[in-house]
Order: C-alpha cells, then structure tokens, then sequence
C-alpha cells in the first residue's frame, strides 16, 4: 500500500512541478521582451560591452540593469563571466542581433509584448467577449507601434515567404495582388521566382511605407505597385492571376470573411486562383497548440477576429464559386498552411 502511495505521490509532484513551469513561463518571455525593448542586443551587435558602458548607452543605473542582464545570463541569451563583461550568446547571435539579416526574429518577439498585455486579462474577454486592449494599439495608433508590428511580420515571413514560393505555382501566371500585405514579404518572395509576375500590393498608407522599406531588401526584378486603400471599406481595382490573402481572416471572424471572399471573386482572373494562407485549426477546434492559441490571442485584441479551420474555409471558398481547392501543408518548421480555390 505504501508503495502504491509512494508512486502516486511522485506522479502528483511531478504534475505540480509541470504545471509550476506553465505558470512561471511569463518570467523567461518577460526578461526576453525586456532586452528587447531596451535594445540591449543591439548595442551588441558588434561586439561584447561592459555593464557601464551598457548603462550609459541606456541611460540606466549599472546596479539596476545588472540585475537583468544577470537573468539574461542565466537563461543564456547572454554570457558572461565576471559580471562585467556582457555579450550575446552565439547561439543566438544571428537570430538577436539586427545585424543576422534574413534570420532576424527581434522585431517578431517584440510584437508579442501586445498579446502578453492584451492575454493577462484573458479571463475578462471570456466573460465580457470582446477585447481587452484598443484593437488599434497595433496598427494605427501611432507610427512606433505600427511599424514594430509591420517589422514583427517581415521577421516572421522572411523565412515562411521562401517556402510559400516553392509551394506555389505561378507558372502561366502575370499578376499577383496581396490583399493586406503587410511588409509585402510573401509577395516579394512570389516575384523573386517568377520576374514576369507584376505585384500589386494593398494596405493601408502607413503599412505600405514600411513595405516599400522593405523591398529594397530584395532584388525584384518585378513592377510593385503600392495600393494605398481598406480592403473592408473600399473597392478593389483590377483583377488578378492570383490573390494572396495571408494571415488576415484570422482577425475578422466568419461573417466579413465570407464576405471578403464573395467579393474577392471579381477580382480573380479567369483560370486565376485565391490562396487564402492561415495557421488552421483542426476541424474540431482542438489544437495545433498554435494555432489555439492564435485563436485566444484575436479574443483579446479585435472585436470579431477568431482563427478558423480548413474545412469552414473550404466552404467559404466553394460558396463564393471557387472550385478545385487545393490544400497544402508546408514543413514541420512552418505553421502556416493554405487552401487554393480556382475560378473557371
């Protein structure tokens, strides 16, 4: 009897010892977002610094940013050996630092200081159903915001875009619109393997400043043309070979994406296609773990916006008059999937 006893009570402190860790999990992504946000890893870039030298480019106390910088050290973000000299890790040196390119993820892991704010009251947007942070704190409110925001997505897709664009076929194909483009680096990535391809791209005025930023980044030998309009509000020019919507239905929930997708088949060329990418749930709404998440994190940041399956957006698809979809999966590094639906 004892034994049994003694099993289930190693089995209990394991389960607490696991569910301790969940809960404490904000305090690593805390002093992550602090080092951040302080730019701590930028003023590594080149080359490790003493905590004076640190303190005066950041205008903090040594004493007070010691602490935080110890605690980088201990979650081995940085290294150190005396307390005095600091610098990135080099496991971490290309992914943190400005200077890693393509392989930068700073700007990302900034932007999720949103949703940490916006999930620590998780508990009243269940109650309440509707956000608990201005919907605009992200893309709007001010330049700073918008443009972290924007960046956190070039990060993201900077790597993702290359896998889209192996993935999809833009043979035969002239003209591509991404709808809510964001940075523009899915199209950019698109144009990059098909030059005859002529991008049009649609944002709002701010976003697309930061995309025009961003093409330079990339050798296109592309026409780009910036499409400064709402897509909720305003009429779509033109029509297209493909239209790219990536990432975007996720935060306007069932009944205007619907609608987005009814329109959207005007703007498709005959034998032209709508690829609607997401990080999808399952059908039964139970996981991957991201892409439940993602959902959580539309409760508390806009009015309407949840994450959806591939089935409902099938349907959406074939009720606009899409026909033949297409579904693929990309590699086990990527979460974002995407339905393809055809217009004859």
């Amino acid at each position: 009897m004892s034994h049994v006893k003694s099993v289930s009570d190693r089995m209990i402190r394991k389960t607490q010892i696991e569910l301790i860790s969940v809960a404490q999990a904000f305090l690593q992504s805390s002093v992550l977002l602090a080092l951040l946000k302080l730019k701590v890893f930028q003023h590594m870039d080149h080359g490790n610094k003493t905590l004076h030298e640190l303190a005066t480019d950041l205008n903090a106390r040594p004493e007070t940013l010691s602490r935080l910088l110890n605690a980088g050290v201990s979650l081995k973000l940085l290294e150190s050996n005396d307390g005095v000299n600091f610098g990135i890790a080099p496991k971490y040196r290309a992914v943190l630092s400005p200077s890693g390119g393509e392989y930068y993820i700073g700007s990302l892991i900034s932007s999720f200081h949103l949703y940490q704010t916006a999930l620590l009251k998780l508990d009243e947007a269940v109650l309440e159903s509707r956000p608990t942070i201005d919907p605009s704190t992200h893309i709007g409110r001010d330049k700073e915001s918008t443009r972290e925001f924007i960046l956190g997505f070039q990060n993201y897709a900077s790597l993702l875009g290359k896998e889209l664009a192996h993935f999809v076929s833009t043979a035969e194909c002239r003209s591509l619109l991404d709808l809510g483009c964001g940075p523009g680096t899915y199209a950019f990535h698109l144009g990059m393997g098909n030059p005859n391809l002529e991008l049009y791209l649609l944002d709002n005025h701010e976003v697309l400043e930061i995309a025009r930023e961003v093409q330079n980044k990339y050798s296109l030998e592309n026409k780009v043309y910036y499409l400064p309009l709402d897509a909720m509000k305003d009429e779509i020019p033109g029509s297209y070979d493909i239209v790219l919507v990536s990432n975007m239905l996720v935060g306007l929930g069932e009944n205007e994406s619907r609608q987005l997708i009814k329109r959207l088949y005007g703007s498709v060329n005959k034998g032209g296609s709508l690829i609607i990418q997401a990080q999808y749930l399952r059908d039964d709404r139970l996981g991957e773990r991201w892409p439940v998440f993602l959902d959580l994190m539309m409760l508390c940041t806009t009015p309407n916006g949840r994450n959806h399956s591939e089935r409902e957006t099938r349907m959406w698809l074939e009720e606009a008059g899409f026909r033949n979809i297409e579904s693929c999966s990309m590699t086990i590094f990527n979460a974002n999937s995407y339905l393809r639906g055809f217009k004859f």
